[in-house]
């Protein structure tokens, strides 16, 4: 079995069926640039540290470009983390699954980000920000972003029938986003959250304006 043959394994049996639709797309897109034109071929069971190691310096040099370009920028250290980080996860399960005794690229490693403080907005702030979302007719989705915590991909996703108006209630469905302005649904968990009466009000007299 080659490397690019257990990674459509992983990705088909592991990876899809508990990633949110956005990471598979990530995991997919990192696979398919930078670990599989650089190990797909090789045979699983006969990668070794040294292989690995050649790959992550070449991707670190000169990103997926050809070393023989005259402009070939390399891959940063966030870049780097996330391509290591997909890799040792999926010849994690390949040694769990007994296709190789252990898994090379674990002898590498990476240093972890430092932690980003957040930027917490003052009500001032707050105001503001709700006055120009106001101006601009954004007021009920940028409201309910503001006080529900939702990331931008549950938001885009949302659907009319989310929302429980007598509940105050918004349902977010895990399994669910938008890809190329199409909306897909992965099935997959869901989780019910309270919303203030406001964003509510908001909400429901938005959906009047638009059904």
């Amino acid at each position: 079995m080659t490397v690019r043959e257990w990674v459509v394994h992983w990705q088909e049996i592991y990876d899809k069926p508990k990633s949110r639709p956005t990471t598979y797309a990530a995991h997919d897109y990192v696979f398919k640039n930078h670990i599989l034109p650089g190990l797909g071929d090789m045979r699983l069971a006969e990668l070794t540290e040294s292989m690995v190691g050649a790959f992550l310096d070449n991707r670190k040099r000169f990103g997926s470009h050809r070393p023989e370009s005259t402009n070939y920028p390399g891959l940063g250290d966030d870049a780097m983390r996330h391509i290591h980080r997909l890799l040792q996860q999926c010849l994690d399960q390949a040694v769990e699954d007994c296709e190789m005794e252990k898994n090379p690229a674990r002898a590498f490693h990476y240093t972890k980000p430092k932690t980003v403080k957040a930027n917490i907005l003052s009500a001032l702030e707050v105001e503001d920000y709700l006055d120009a979302a106001a101006q601009l007719g954004y007021l009920p989705m940028l409201l309910l972003a503001l006080t529900a915590g939702l990331r931008q991909g549950e938001l885009i996703a949302l659907k009319w029938s989310d929302l429980n108006v007598q509940e105050g209630t918004l349902t977010i469905h895990e399994g669910r986003a938008v890809e190329r302005r199409e909306l897909l649904e992965y099935g997959g968990e869901t989780r019910t959250i309270s919303l203030p009466y406001q964003t509510v009000q908001l909400l429901e007299q938005e959906h009047t304006k638009h059904p």
